[in-house]
């Protein structure tokens, strides 16, 4: 069983990230039918959304939204890119920002869970230090340490299971019908700006999943074989 389990939890970090690339790859490299940047339509459908106060900025950290600053944050080849990828990204991020706007339940949720979230992200170090402590300190000592890194690693999994409403909705309720309804995309590149938006969808779908593995697997260890000391 543990060997299944880890085996499994390997297999969600690597092959979601290489379908991702794979998927962002070949869209990048294919113009889309509108002619213009990710940076301009992230701007327009902003504006069209009255969120004029919201920014949008290149980043070199990953595309995302900040609902701190009010800003949308597009990766260069995005930012300047005229790829389908690019505008599907662009809408995807200008997604959240509305429904920042909106008062999205989950969005509000999640941000609301955070600072106990960034604690927990201490969980998973937390199990492997306690792994540490058992050739040096007796199973009630180390056991201990674990227990509290378990828990810390099922908040960081309901973090992610809250996260999954909130990347879907700005995708296939925000992202989809503004990318149609304004025209930025033609009605042959939808099915594919679907398969960009559920290519990136997965990675957190896998990212959730790979946590419940790995609690599963501590869960074993913890509790399997508590009879045994």
């Amino acid at each position: 069983m543990m060997t299944l389990l880890w085996i499994t939890g390997i297999a969600l970090i690597i092959l979601p990230q290489l379908w991702v690339r794979g998927i962002l790859n070949k869209f990048t490299n294919e113009p889309s039918s509108i002619g213009r940047t990710g940076a301009e339509i992230a701007r327009e459908i902003l504006n069209r959304h009255n969120l004029n106060n919201v920014k949008v900025e290149s980043t070199r950290q990953g595309d995302h939204y900040d609902p701190r600053d009010k800003t949308v944050r597009l990766s260069e080849n995005f930012y300047h890119g005229k790829s389908l990828a690019a505008v599907t990204v662009a809408a995807h991020e200008c997604g959240h920002a509305i429904q920042d706007a909106e008062n999205y339940g989950f969005m509000k949720l999640r941000a609301a869970v955070m600072p106990v979230i960034q604690i927990c992200q201490f969980g998973p170090m937390l199990l492997a230090f306690s792994f540490l402590l058992t050739a040096f300190l007796a199973s009630p000592i180390w056991k201990l340490t674990a227990l509290v890194g378990f828990f810390m690693y099922v908040g960081i999994f309901f973090f992610q299971v809250i996260t999954l409403p909130v990347e879907l909705d700005a995708s296939f309720g925000r992202a989809v019908p503004v990318l149609e309804g304004a025209g930025y995309i033609s009605s042959d590149e939808k099915t594919k700006a679907n398969q960009i938006l559920q290519a990136c969808a997965f990675t957190y779908i896998a990212a959730a999943l790979y946590s419940l593995v790995e609690i599963l697997r501590w869960g074993y260890i913890l509790f399997a074989n508590r009879n045994r000391d």
